[in-house]
């Protein structure tokens, strides 16, 4: 794989966070086990939040104004990622990015990570600062604010690194991931130096 021509999904960031062999797996080789029945789930969060979100004021985001973009393809000529943001605020001065996160309790490293990307892009497409962006998670969207600053800006670019040279390498990284991590990969059987008795 030639690293220099390609551009990374941005939805893999969150799951390289997880855990590093997940998208190695995936870009690397190939694979792309069935079964995946969360992902229905947050589809149809997805389309519920859509709706929602065009009876809502922006007062929740802490903004006066602005137009909200749902399903924004987004493409970097910096950073060479892409992805499809679920919904960016675009206002006079910046732009905002919305993540919808069904089956968090909580808000994790990969999602803000995650976020950050979006958010890079959407400055780089719409001429417009990114600041600050917003995760919507649980079954009630609770809203968590992820303020963008120079040290996030920096972790995003390491982790798209060090992502890159895992596929310019093409070798199987390490993983720490905890046996309850491992429980719930759908690419458990494919490590095998992983424990596969998790009872």
């Amino acid at each position: 794989m030639d690293s220099s021509l390609y551009s990374l999904p941005v939805s893999l960031i969150r799951q390289y966070c997880f855990c590093p062999r997940i998208p190695f797996f995936n870009e690397v080789r190939g694979l792309n086990p069935a079964g995946r029945p969360w992902l229905k789930q947050g589809t149809d969060y997805h389309s519920r939040q859509a709706m929602l979100n065009r009876r809502r004021s922006l007062q929740r985001y802490g903004l006066q104004q602005g137009a909200l973009e749902h399903n924004v393809s987004l493409k970097g000529n910096g950073l060479p990622i892409h992805g499809v943001a679920d919904a960016i605020i675009v206002t006079d001065n910046e732009v905002c990015p919305l993540e919808f996160k069904l089956e968090a309790a909580s808000v994790q490293r990969g999602q803000i990570l995650q976020l950050a990307a979006y958010g890079v892009l959407a400055e780089e497409r719409y001429g417009k600062p990114f600041r600050q962006g917003f995760i919507l998670y649980g079954s009630r969207g609770k809203t968590h604010r992820i303020q963008m600053d120079d040290r996030l800006r920096q972790q995003l670019n390491s982790v798209v690194e060090s992502m890159l040279e895992i596929f310019q390498a093409q070798l199987m990284p390490a993983s720490s991931a905890s046996a309850h991590q491992c429980a719930q990969c759908e690419y458990l059987n494919f490590c095998a130096d992983r424990e596969t008795d998790l009872e």
